[in-house]
């Protein structure tokens, strides 16, 4: 009998370390979000790029709108988070809670329909509006997400936010699909991403450059088709620094993949 006890409490330690272990390992720092997140909310250099990109935005779309030779109607085509709405005290949270990115958290956060307009956004939309352009959203919050995506949005004054001009996540993170059903009846004349594949199918895969070759081959298509918004905290790029370095923790893989003199 005695035996059986002390089995049995050898057992309930062991489960109880055992949980205490993957609790433990659930956890893990997010600094390297610090400062990323700190530039992205305190910097006013964060929002003059802004102003900067959509101004660029503007200029790139009205001289786009006045070519020649167009059939169908006009389309601009904007990712919406980090592009359009700041998302970054999702990131703030990551780095207090010491919590890595899932989707139950994330989901949590978007429910709130409380992200503020990233600089110029709002406007840049209504410009396009103006215009007779068409105002189209492709981003990878889920169909699940629409709801409090199009509240938020339509809250803060964004032109055609709704679901037929959002065209959310159903299965796959891709969004060359998507940009497709657009351009059954529209041209597409603008990209506006903080992603890279956010304009274009050619840089989901990076390759071992990290996509520097396809970016220094499309160079001419930056500022006149493309416009890339600055986004430090996260995206494909960081994923694919994660990926492809070969050591344990993110924190081991972010250092090791630095370069220094």
């Amino acid at each position: 009998m005695k035996k059986l006890i002390i089995v049995t409490l050898l057992i309930m330690v062991a489960s109880c370390a055992t949980v205490k272990q993957t609790t433990q390992s659930a956890e893990e720092d997010q600094d390297h979000l610090i400062l990323a997140t700190l530039w992205y909310q305190k910097s006013a250099e964060m929002r003059a790029l802004f102003y900067q990109c959509f101004r660029n935005a503007e200029i790139a779309l009205a001289e786009n709108l006045a070519w020649a030779g167009r059939v169908k109607p006009a389309a601009v085509v904007l990712d919406i988070d980090e592009t359009l709405l700041d998302n970054s005290p999702f990131q703030g949270w990551q780095v207090f809670e010491k919590k890595s990115f899932n989707n139950d958290d994330w989901f949590r956060w978007v429910e709130l329909a409380r992200a503020r307009p990233l600089p110029g956004a709002v406007e840049f939309t209504r410009y396009a509006d103006s215009l007779g352009v068409e105002v189209f959203y492709v981003s990878n919050r889920t169909v699940q997400e629409m709801g409090p995506t199009i509240e938020n949005m339509a809250t803060r004054g964004f032109v055609n936010a709704d679901s037929t001009h959002m065209l959310l996540k159903e299965t796959t993170s891709s969004k060359v699909e998507r940009r497709a059903l657009i351009e059954k009846d529209y041209e597409i004349l603008l990209l506006v991403g903080d992603n890279l594949a956010d304009h274009s199918g050619l840089y989901e895969k990076r390759g071992s450059d990290y996509g520097f070759e396809a970016v220094d081959a499309d160079r001419h298509l930056f500022g006149t088709k493309y416009i890339v918004l600055p986004n430090p905290m996260y995206g494909n790029w960081l994923n694919e620094i994660v990926r492809s370095a070969p050591v344990s923790t993110e924190h081991e893989k972010l250092l090791n993949m630095l370069e220094g003199f």
